[in-house]
């Protein structure tokens, strides 16, 4: 299965990113994102070697509707990991609950250090104006433009 792939763009980095519930979609996206900033693979393969100290932060937001829900989740990962100078290599556990207000999603971010070795492209945000949600048979699949 495919979690996520790069699509073509004029300015900016275009990504799709699928998964077979809410919270799947999210966390690929979130994957999809740390991968534009940085060498994921890399990090996790050092990591595992005892080369990189992982740690976690854990994330929560809320919203009306599952679009929103997923570009404030991107949001406030990339601006909680920019503040601490850090990159996102993966997901540890992710939750998300339905209720009549909306929306409400528990994230457990793993991240080391920013080095340079591993370094791509500076994401200065996500889209709201391209970003969407959408539900195809079963499956999730979010269609998200990152500013660099």
């Amino acid at each position: 299965m495919i979690r996520y792939r790069f699509m073509p763009h004029t300015a900016d980095v275009r990504f799709l990113a699928y998964g077979d519930d809410i919270g799947n979609m999210l966390e690929n996206s979130l994957l999809a994102m740390f991968d534009t900033q940085a060498d994921i693979r890399s990090v996790e393969k050092d990591v595992n070697a005892g080369k990189l100290v992982s740690k976690t932060i854990e994330v929560k937001e809320s919203a009306s509707s599952e679009r929103d829900l997923l570009w404030y989740l991107l949001q406030r990962v990339l601006s909680e990991l920019d503040a601490i100078g850090a990159y996102g290599y993966g997901v540890e556990s992710i939750e998300v609950s339905k209720s009549e207000k909306g929306f409400e999603v528990s994230a457990n971010i793993l991240y080391v250090g920013e080095e340079v070795k591993y370094s791509k492209i500076y994401v200065k945000g996500v889209s709201g104006y391209t970003l969407e949600v959408r539900k195809i048979g079963d499956r999730y699949r979010a269609s998200v433009v990152i500013d660099i």
